[in-house]
């Protein structure tokens, strides 16, 4: 289910993009900086969320 709507949200930003360019006169790098943030912080998201990290004082090893 993930995949599919992280696929339906880089859709939308690439035709988003291209919409935005010829209305807006967005620039290009402009674009593609968001969507390659946006695949970071998919990625980053997935990664994050295979491990679980705590802060704060732990159990001390005996």
């Amino acid at each position: 289910m993930g995949i599919l709507m992280a696929g339906l949200l880089m859709a939308l930003t690439y035709i988003g993009g291209e919409l935005a360019q010829l209305m807006l006169g967005v620039p290009a790098p402009a674009i593609q900086a968001f969507q390659g943030m946006l695949l970071f912080f998919l990625l980053a998201l997935d990664v994050l969320s295979n491990f679980r990290i705590r802060f704060g004082t732990g159990r001390a090893a005996a």
